[in-house]
């Protein structure tokens, strides 16, 4: 477990860092990766050219997990990210990353899911 757990703070790093080099050693050749816009992106490949094209127009503020659920070949992750375009518009989001692992402990699938970072109480006295 903690293996996996390192393995997604890495890939967390990545995105800080704006440093791809880790990435064949923490996701499968042929990994599917769903991000919580729809977007789906299959294999190292386009995970690599949707990493470059994001850092030409954003910044990664801060992302760091919350925290690690294990079940078998299975990890939920809770975390928090905050994000800037380089017009200056901020994004910040809470998320939970579904992940299954293969037999080499490489991410194969990823789901992505998100919520707004900032919560309000409507029903509130």
């Amino acid at each position: 477990m903690r293996q996996r757990e390192e393995s997604i703070k890495i890939w967390f790093d990545m995105w800080l860092g704006e440093d791809i080099t880790p990435l064949d050693a923490i996701f499968a050749k042929d990994v599917t990766y769903v991000e919580c816009w729809g977007y789906v992106y299959v294999g190292q490949g386009e995970i690599r050219r949707w990493f470059e094209d994001w850092h030409g127009n954003n910044r990664m503020l801060v992302w760091e997990p919350k925290q690690f659920i294990h079940e078998a070949d299975k990890t939920v992750v809770t975390w928090h990210m905050e994000a800037e375009a380089k017009n200056g518009t901020p994004r910040h989001m809470d998320g939970v990353y579904i992940i299954e692992w293969n037999e080499h402990e490489q991410i194969c699938l990823l789901e992505e899911y998100s919520a707004a970072a900032k919560k309000t109480r409507p029903y509130e006295k």
